[in-house]
């Protein structure tokens, strides 16, 4: 890459330009589908599934689905064995203990509360990129962390009612923390293995952890038990597995872990519209000036002027 003439940087500036945008654009996708993921969570309890059998089923749906984009869409060339390792143990241990967290919380708390003890992994994410030396410090990074991380707040500040059970409380806050150290082993697993297979990889790590489970717990597979409870996991397998978990890592390896830990933050806003629509939950001043901060940060953060932050983060 080298620098010729006066114009030569404006045609790279231009790809990088829209490289950013793009990765930039999956992890919205990808916040959507997880920011529906709590209130489809309670339609399938209602449908009469219990965390076990809703985890196993959505991961199970979600590995076919990815497995069959590898093999017939992306056809992927083979990374090395200790990446396709790496990607089966991040869903193993990363992925399935996070989710077993917060559904399980989720069981215990309001959708809300697990949502705002989730957020806080962009914080966790930022420190230990800072810390390891793995991001360049950066006030606009640190300006739309401070940003988004109050309008986390600002947004899940009505559903800090007294009464909190603490066991929902730990295991909300647990969640947070695997998925801190989900995020920050995917950004070093990406540069080598292409997203979708490494999705695919990270969804049948996943389904091994909660086939276990079920054998253990419950002396078999923890199916579903009616067309109903079917329709529900394969719902929650594709709007709110596959695509964000696609999107996630397409938007890993184009902007970096913090960046991305950010943009997500979208997130808790779209599960608060989604539980105003469907659960009837009522959007107050606080949380609506909530969420119009969380959307300031992630439109500071879409500035090409940023890409400076990003650059050191992509190469993992």
């Amino acid at each position: 890459m080298t620098a010729a003439t006066p114009a030569v940087p404006a045609v790279i500036t231009r790809p990088t330009d829209r490289r950013r945008r793009a990765g930039f654009a999956a992890c919205l996708v990808s916040a959507t589908g997880f920011g529906a993921l709590p209130v489809l969570g309670k339609a399938a309890y209602g449908a009469g599934l219990g965390p076990l059998a809703l985890l196993w089923g959505r991961f199970g749906l979600t590995a076919l689905g990815l497995w069959a984009l590898v093999v017939f869409v992306v056809r992927p060339a083979r990374p090395p064995a200790r990446f396709v390792v790496a990607g089966l143990l991040m869903g193993a241990l990363g992925y399935a203990v996070e989710a077993g967290l917060f559904f399980l919380a989720l069981t215990r708390i309001d959708a809300s509360l697990v949502e705002l003890l989730l957020y806080a992994y962009p914080a966790i994410v930022t420190a230990a990129a800072l810390g390891f030396g793995r991001e360049a410090p950066a006030p606009r990074l640190f300006g739309a962390l401070a940003l988004a991380t109050l309008g986390v707040v600002g947004v899940f500040a009505g559903s800090l009612a007294s009464g909190v059970a603490p066991a929902g409380l730990a295991l909300g806050l647990g969640a947070a923390a695997m998925y801190a150290g989900y995020v920050l082993a995917g950004e070093r697993v990406v540069a080598a293995v292409h997203p979708v297979l490494l999705a695919a990889l990270v969804a049948t790590g996943a389904t091994a952890s909660f086939t276990v489970a079920g054998v253990v717990h419950r002396g078999g597979l923890p199916l579903p038990g009616s067309a109903h409870a079917w329709a529900a996991v394969a719902v929650i397998a594709v709007v709110a597995t596959v695509i964000p978990m696609a999107g996630l890592f397409a938007g890993l390896e184009r902007v970096g872990a913090p960046t991305a830990s950010i943009v997500s933050t979208v997130e808790p806003v779209v599960t608060v519209v989604l539980a105003g629509l469907f659960l009837g939950e009522r959007l107050t001043v606080v949380e609506a000036a909530g969420a119009a901060a969380v959307i300031a940060a992630v439109r500071l953060l879409a500035r090409p002027a940023d890409q400076a932050m990003s650059g050191s983060s992509t190469s993992g």
